[in-house]
Parts: structure tokens; sequence; C-alpha cells
């Protein structure tokens, strides 16, 4: 093994440092395009990652097109969470017209009955105020945190049906026309197909160190700061501290408090999430791995455990 294949293995980078995860392609000299691939894949180094980046490739092969790829997962059929990490990357960026979402958690839950040839829900572009664009499945709750920014949101005019694997073998073509600037794919407006409403006091993302980031509104626990908590998640209960943030605690604690993620909305005000941690533990494994969309209840802690559903915020 060379010494750049030793250090890549040791450290997971390559030796000029870019990660694993971050494919380059294209000559120097042009504007760059950045594209991200958001798919409930499973890990990035699935053979499914593989197939879409690569599908993506021949998409783009010959066109004299400069871009970085780069792979991002998460959780199987999770809209809450894929539209959670779209709305944190694709809102807070600063790469503008050059940043390129390519989308996929499909579950297919538009229609719960048998599929005729593999058929799902349909493929939507969308261009935000700051300019990022993005090609995305609009399945549940996918686009409905970067809905309010969209200016444009329309129908991609490609095959909803034809194959299990439609983000690798019908979809990237879309990514073609878009980066060479081609909108005879794009159809109708499509922005009263996309969900409006995002779901509330629910678990939206489970970061690397198990930390829960909730659609909890942290001006709701302002009152119980310093205080003690029933946490009531997943069908379990966990005692925490409500804080200021969440190092507001001792090692081997629970904290409920305003985490790092959030965003400012069009009208001004500040889209904030609060988390759940278990400071130098993993807090989602102690409330059984919840998906997104779990319900985030909490009471007093001395509240008897069978005061009903009335002691629940």
């Amino acid at each position: 093994m060379s010494m750049g294949g030793v250090f890549a293995f040791l450290t997971g980078f390559r030796i000029e440092g870019r990660p694993e995860g971050v494919l380059m392609k294209g000559s120097e000299g042009m504007e760059r395009q950045y594209i991200r691939v958001i798919g409930d894949y499973g890990s990035l180094g699935d053979m499914a990652f593989a197939e879409v980046s690569d599908r993506i490739d021949a998409e783009l092969m010959g066109a004299g097109i400069d871009y970085q790829m780069r792979l991002t997962s998460v959780p199987q059929f999770d809209t809450v969470a894929t539209g959670f990490v779209l709305a944190q990357l694709a809102v807070n960026s600063g790469l503008s017209k050059r940043h390129i979402f390519y989308v996929n958690t499909a579950p297919r839950k538009d229609n719960k009955a048998a599929r005729v040839n593999n058929e799902g829900e349909g493929l939507v572009y969308m261009r935000l105020k700051n300019g990022v664009r993005i090609v995305a499945v609009n399945s549940g709750h996918s686009l409905t945190l970067v809905k309010p920014f969209a200016v444009e949101t329309k129908i991609i005019n490609v095959s909803k049906a034809g194959s299990q694997f439609r983000s690798r073998d019908i979809f990237p073509q879309a990514v073609g026309a878009l980066v060479r600037e081609d909108q005879s794919i794009f159809g109708a407006d499509a922005a009263s197909l996309v969900p409006d409403r995002f779901p509330d006091n629910v678990v939206v993302y489970t970061d690397g160190y198990g930390n829960m980031k909730c659609s909890v509104d942290p001006t709701q626990l302002e009152v119980r700061k310093g205080e003690r908590v029933t946490l009531q998640v997943n069908g379990r209960e966990q005692v925490a501290v409500v804080g200021s943030g969440i190092f507001d605690v001792a090692d081997g604690e629970y904290c409920f408090a305003r985490g790092s993620s959030g965003w400012d909305l069009p009208d001004g005000r500040r889209r904030a999430f609060a988390e759940i941690i278990k400071r130098g533990g993993n807090a989602s494994k102690t409330f059984g791995t919840p998906p997104g969309g779990v319900e985030v209840a909490w009471k007093d802690a001395a509240a008897r455990a069978e005061s009903g559903p009335s002691q629940f915020v």
C-alpha cells in the first residue's frame, strides 16, 4: 500500500485532505458546482450511494462542468429527518446558485395500495431565495421546511415509475439538465403539492453523538430553566435538567436545552430547535433510538407517572 493509501486507511482522508465522501470532477478555471446528495440509502459506504453518484457522474460526463459531489445519509424512509437536514444545509448555505441538492427519501407512502411499475412520489425542483437549487422527491415532509424560502417550485417532467431504483435509473437526468441550465425538463408550478405544516414537538434528527434534535421551540423552556423535568419519548421516560445550553449538566446527566441548529425565517424570526442530550453518553439509545416524527413530551419531575396526559406539554 502506498503512503497515501496508508494515510487514507488510518485517517479516513485522502492524502490531499479531502474526505472520502467527497468526489471531485471537472476542469480548473470554471465556476465549480457543489452537488449534495441526501439519501436514505444507509451508510455512506452502501452500494446505493456509489451507484447514484456514478450515474450523476455519467449524466455530467463530457459536459465540461467542474463540480464537487458530497454525500449525506439520512435514516430510511424518514422524511422528517430528511426535511430537517435539507433545510439546515440549504437555507444556511453560502454557495448560492452553485449549490445543488439531490434529495431522495421515497417511502412511497403517498399511496399505500400496491404500486404499478414501481411508481412512487414525483420529483420536484425548487430554487430558494439564496440561490440554492434543489431536485427532490416530494415525499412527506422532505420539502416542508424549505418551502417558505422557495421562489420557484416546479414539477420535473420525468417518469415516476419504471424502476425500483428511480434515484439511480431515472432521476439523475434532472441534475444533468439543471447543471446545463436546460429548463425544458420543468413542468407546472408545484408549490401547492408541498405540505405546509411541519410537526411540532417531535424528534427531527439524531446526530452522531446520540443528541436528539427536536422541533421544540426553545422559548417554551425558558420558564423551566434549572428545573428537572421528566421527558417522555418513544414510550420511555428520563429525568433531565432544562438548561440554557446543553452542557449545563454534569457528566452522565441529561439536559434539555436550545441546540446548535436553526435558521432565520423570511419574516426575521429565528427557527430554533431544542436538543435532548446525555453528557458523555448517548441520549437516543436511552429512548430506544426513536426515528424522526416521534413525539416529545415533558412534565414536572415530581409528578406521578400515572397523572395522565394533561401533565404533558
